[in-house]
């Protein structure tokens, strides 16, 4: 399996902080390259697969740069609804971070 190296990082500033953690939510956009799936299974073959993982999507958001509609594309890759457009900002759905970690008492 290839691991996502962001999650890696994440889950080892979790194992320094020496604390133990009832659950994780994360929040990962769209447009990253790993599915709810794959990020489920690289957390169970971790240390923290007790803790309960949420994951929140985050949709992906364009601004064009012409017209500077914001819309949300239906691919990785397309053309501005409004005027046509190719060139486009990415807005959202490149997130990828903790939203809250609850600690479990001691």
């Amino acid at each position: 399996m290839q691991k996502n190296q962001r999650l890696s990082s994440m889950i080892d500033h979790l194992l320094r902080q020496s604390k133990r953690y009832k659950s994780v939510h994360l929040a990962a956009g769209t447009l990253i390259s790993f599915n709810d799936q794959q990020i489920h299974a690289q957390w169970n073959e971790s240390p923290l697969a007790q803790t309960t993982l949420t994951i929140r999507r985050v949709p992906a958001q364009q601004q064009c740069m012409v017209c500077f509609e914001k819309y949300q594309p239906a691919r990785v890759e397309v053309s501005c609804p409004q005027c046509g457009s190719v060139g486009a900002k990415i807005i959202a759905g490149e997130e990828f971070y903790f939203e809250s970690i609850e600690e479990e008492n001691a």
